[in-house]
């Protein structure tokens, strides 16, 4: 009980516990188990990125520490950006069609790492700017 209600006061107070910023953008991206690359799951959505991780929408669970490998796209920068990682979590938000995946990266590539840094701080620049 008491970790549920230290986790309900650091967010009553908007305390972020991560190490990484997260963007909240639903970029569109194809997945897949890395065990059985052939088999692409297509198209789903994003829930939000940062350096360390993302959540996604999947069509099925994955067991902790299954390796994943994503295939992100986004308007901002042409072409594929891959991405690779383990599942942290995978919850039911529609009963058995729909789950919500968190995945930790795991060893990105310069190009991807660069890619998620651009991205970034395109989003929390224009965040902090002010709007008319």
């Amino acid at each position: 009980m008491f970790g549920k209600e230290k986790k309900q006061e650091s967010e009553k107070q908007g305390i972020e516990r991560r190490q990484f910023e997260r963007i909240k953008k639903s970029f569109i991206l194809s997945y897949f188990d890395t065990k059985n690359p052939t088999h692409k799951f297509e198209i789903t959505q994003l829930k939000n990125i940062s350096l360390g991780g993302m959540c996604f929408v999947t069509t099925k669970s994955f067991e902790r520490s299954t390796k994943l490998g994503v295939e992100l796209k986004t308007p901002y920068i042409a072409g594929t950006t891959y991405l690779e990682g383990v599942v942290l979590q995978s919850h039911e938000k529609m009963k058995g069609t729909i789950f919500e995946t968190r995945l930790e990266f795991d060893s990105l590539d310069t190009e991807a790492t660069v890619l998620l840094e651009k991205l970034m701080k395109f989003f929390t620049d224009a965040k902090d700017q002010p709007h008319d």
